[in-house]
C-alpha cells in the first residue's frame, strides 16, 4: 500500500460541537482513504482543540504557561492554589481542553493583577512561604511599574489630560493595551506605523459617536501621520510587562507587534467592540504605507503642524 501526507479538510467531536481544521493527514493513494498516524492525527486534534477554544473564549495552553512563570509557579503550586490536581494542570499545558469555570477563573487572575492579589490572599495558606514570598514579589514589581508607567505619562502630558487633547477622558493604560492587543491579534505583521493609525482612528471614531475618546490617549502630528503621544514609552512598557513582542522585520526596516495575550473585552462597551471591529475591517487591506497615506488627507494632519497635538475636534471631520 502506497501512501502519502496530505493537508485535508478534517472534523473532530469536541464536546458534543463539531469542529473542523484543515491539517496534514497519511491517505492512502489508490482508495483516498485516511491512515492512522499517530504524530499527524495528535497535531489534527490539537487544532481543533484550540479552534474550540477560541470559538468558545476558553484560555490556551501558553496562557496558562505564561501566567505560571510570571509568578514562579511550578504545576504543583499552581494547582494547589487553583484547588485541582497538578496532573490535571499538566494536562492543560499539553493541550488538554479545562472546564469552562478553571477557563473563567484563570482569565480573570490573568488579566487583572487585582482580582489574583485578592484570590492569592484568599487561598495563599495553601502555598508553601517560598512560594508566597516570589507572588508578593512579582505582584509588587507589577504594580510599581503600572504606576510608574502611568506617572511619567501623565506627568509628560499633564495639560492634555480631560481636555479636548485627550478626547475629555483620563488615560486608560488596560484599555489602551488591550486595543493593542485587539489589533495585533487581527494583524499579521501589524507595523508600529499602522498600529498607530489604528489607534488613531479607533479613539476618533469613538470620539465622533460618543464624544468622548476611547482611552484616553493624546495624538500628536508626526511624519508618517497621527501618533499616540509617548508611543514607544507605551509599547516599551506593555513589552515589558510581556503583554507584546516587538520583532524587527526581515529588512530591519521597523518593528513588527505581536500579541502574547488575548483581548480583555470586560472594560468595553457594546458600542465600543463595534468601534474597533469597524476600524478594523475598514482598513484590513491596507498596509503600513497606504494607511500613513490615508491619514494624511485627514483635516487632522493637513490643519496641524509638525509634533502639534491633535484636537479631538478634528473627529468630526474624518473622511
Amino acid at each position: 500500500m502506497k501512501t502519502k501526507v496530505k493537508n485535508i479538510k478534517q472534523t473532530f467531536k469536541v464536546r458534543d460541537e463539531s469542529i473542523t481544521v484543515f491539517s496534514d493527514a497519511e491517505v492512502d493513494t489508490s482508495s483516498g482513504e485516511l491512515i492512522s498516524n499517530v504524530e499527524l492525527d495528535s497535531i489534527a486534534i490539537n487544532k481543533a482543540f484550540n479552534e474550540y477554544k477560541l470559538k468558545n473564549g476558553l484560555i490556551s495552553s501558553a496562557e496558562i504557561v505564561s501566567f505560571r512563570k510570571k509568578y514562579h509557579l511550578s504545576q504543583r503550586s499552581l494547582a494547589k492554589l487553583l484547588g485541582i490536581g497538578s496532573a490535571t494542570v499538566a494536562r492543560y499545558e499539553k493541550g488538554s481542553l479545562p472546564t469552562e469555570s478553571i477557563s473563567n477563573l484563570l482569565q480573570q487572575l490573568i488579566n487583572d493583577d487585582e482580582s489574583f492579589e485578592n484570590f492569592f490572599e484568599r487561598n495563599k495558606a495553601k502555598l508553601t512561604d517560598k512560594e508566597c514570598d516570589d507572588i508578593r514579589c512579582t505582584l509588587a514589581k507589577s504594580k510599581a511599574r503600572n504606576n510608574l508607567i502611568i506617572d511619567v505619562y501623565l506627568t509628560r502630558n499633564k495639560k492634555i489630560e480631560q481636555t479636548v487633547y485627550s478626547g475629555f477622558t483620563n488615560f486608560n493604560l488596560d484599555k489602551f493595551e488591550n486595543v493593542v492587543v485587539f489589533f495585533s491579534k487581527h494583524n499579521n505583521n501589524l507595523s508600529k506605523t499602522k498600529l498607530n493609525k489604528l489607534l488613531f482612528y479607533a479613539d476618533f471614531y469613538n470620539f465622533q459617536k460618543t464624544s468622548k475618546s476611547l482611552t484616553g490617549a493624546s495624538y500628536k502630528h508626526d511624519h508618517f501621520g497621527p501618533v499616540p503621544t509617548d508611543f514607544e514609552l507605551l509599547y516599551t512598557q506593555l513589552s515589558d510587562d510581556g503583554v507584546i513582542d516587538m520583532v524587527p522585520f526581515e529588512n530591519m526596516h521597523g518593528e513588527k507587534i505581536f500579541s502574547k495575550k488575548e483581548f480583555n473585552s470586560d472594560n468595553f462597551t457594546s458600542s465600543e467592540i463595534q468601534i474597533l471591529n469597524e476600524v478594523l475591517k475598514k482598513f484590513s487591506k491596507f498596509n503600513a504605507k497606504e494607511i500613513s497615506q490615508y491619514s494624511h488627507q485627514e483635516s487632522a494632519f493637513k490643519e496641524t503642524k509638525l509634533k502639534e497635538n491633535i484636537s479631538y475636534e478634528f473627529a468630526f471631520k474624518l473622511k
